[in-house]
């Protein structure tokens, strides 16, 4: 088979479906099952024994699922068989860019097919993935075993001083006149503001409180883990983001395009700026999410922030292609 009919045939592959999009999906699908089981066990309390050791146990079950999520290719494998239409389909897509003679040809559209999605996940994105799956899984195990009748169960030395220092460097209305880099304000109209509101009146008596203590240890836990989750998201989602068009972008031409693109970055910069605010800086936007699973739940919509900060990250690399393409030109 000449050079031309091997490269036909993989590019063929190319155009017909994108694994990587199949194989997160069933990934997905298996990590979102192992939460399950965690959403629906963590909290256990087993009878003679304290909340603190409770707590031990709870953590050493957290340690079990996190482990099992990490088996998620085998677990797939297992429900699926070594045959099926994934594992099939990426052997033989493997074999036809394996057939093809010129290696630096073989490279090119073994890239091609990678870019479109035509090839499985690497490693990266595959833990990347299994990363996202562990933290969920942690701020259950947080809001239903650390945290009992608004209170945390357990607080070392070192949990103390992360607290003290989050509420060192927390601001009170009306103004954040010390440019501190926490904030919290109740009377936000966001929906956990609002709640700390009716049951405390005022910031000072919230931040002084068991549950408020609580909320700074969660609300630390959200700011240490934004740049990771976002890393692993942007490893995750930034091809799938690609192929929805926004690749494309940098491609627009005449003023009503890029007054289109101009419209849509700025309304983007909001939401980024919104995401960065409701992760970072405002201690009781989440504050719900510490009264327990129901509340956990009812939050975890308020992560869409992140796929619209990576969509924002997105718009930026292309304004920066236009104006790189610009200079070429010129």
């Amino acid at each position: 088979m000449s050079n031309k009919n091997q490269s036909q045939s993989v590019l063929h592959w190319m155009a017909s479906e994108r694994l990587y999009e199949e194989y997160l999906f069933f990934y997905l699908l298996i990590i979102v099952f192992w939460g399950f089981v965690g959403l629906f066990s963590f909290g256990f309390e087993l009878s003679g024994y304290s909340f603190q050791q409770n707590l031990l146990f709870n953590f050493i079950w957290f340690l079990i699922l996190a482990i099992t999520m990490a088996f998620t290719p085998f677990w797939y494998r297992l429900v699926f068989g070594r045959k099926a239409r994934l594992l099939r389909r990426s052997k033989e897509i493997r074999q036809q860019i394996a057939a093809i003679e010129d290696p630096i040809k073989r490279e090119e559209i073994k890239q091609h097919i990678a870019n479109d999605g035509g090839l499985a996940p690497r490693i990266l994105q595959k833990w990347s993935l299994i990363f996202l799956g562990w933290c969920a899984l942690f701020e259950m195990f947080f809001v239903t075993s650390w945290v009992k009748d608004l209170a945390l169960v357990w607080q070392p030395e070192w949990v103390n001083s992360v607290i003290d220092w989050v509420r060192a460097n927390t601001n009170v209305p009306p103004l954040n006149v010390d440019r501190k880099l926490f904030l919290v304000k109740l009377s936000s109209d966001d929906s956990g503001s609002a709640m700390l509101k009716q049951m405390f009146g005022n910031e000072q008596v919230f931040l002084t409180s068991a549950f408020g203590r609580a909320c700074l240890l969660y609300h630390a836990w959200h700011v240490l883990s934004f740049f990771p989750i976002l890393i692993a998201s942007i490893i995750c989602l930034w091809q799938l983001i690609g192929w929805t068009g926004t690749n494309q972008l940098e491609t627009k031409r005449g003023i009503g395009g890029y007054c289109l693109l101009v419209v849509i970055t700025f309304f983007m910069t909001l939401m980024f700026i919104g995401g960065l605010f409701m992760f970072i800086q405002d201690v009781g936007y989440r504050a719900g999410s510490v009264t327990g699973l129901a509340g956990w739940v009812h939050d975890l919509w308020l992560n869409i922030a992140y796929f619209f900060i990576i969509l924002a990250l997105r718009l930026y690399t292309n304004w920066f292609l236009i104006f790189k393409n610009m200079l070429i030109r010129h």
